[in-house]
């Protein structure tokens, strides 16, 4: 049985694929900071071990680093052809 996956995408189609692909990635990358972030204000309250705190606070800087990378990308295909040939993909998402 074939899966569609036997041939190779054109550009456009895999230009969709990723931009789908990076938006379901986005949204619950949004969420993940938010409520991170209620955690933290939760458990800064509760005067918590400031050990723990900054568990919480790397967490939430790794889901932003994260969340930087895909608007990077999003950024990076909706620029045109030329504009992209100019800039290298790799400095974009580091």
């Amino acid at each position: 049985m074939k899966n569609g996956w036997d041939k190779p995408m054109n550009e456009k189609e895999l230009k969709n694929s990723i931009e789908i692909f990076a938006h379901k990635i986005k949204n619950p990358v949004h969420s993940a900071i938010i409520n991170l972030d209620v955690l933290k204000m939760k458990l800064q309250k509760q005067k918590v071990d400031q050990k723990m705190l900054k568990h919480v606070e790397i967490a939430v800087a790794e889901v932003e680093r994260i969340n930087r990378i895909v608007q990077s990308y999003f950024d990076y295909l909706n620029l045109t052809d030329k504009e992209r040939s100019k800039k290298k993909l790799d400095k974009l998402l580091s």
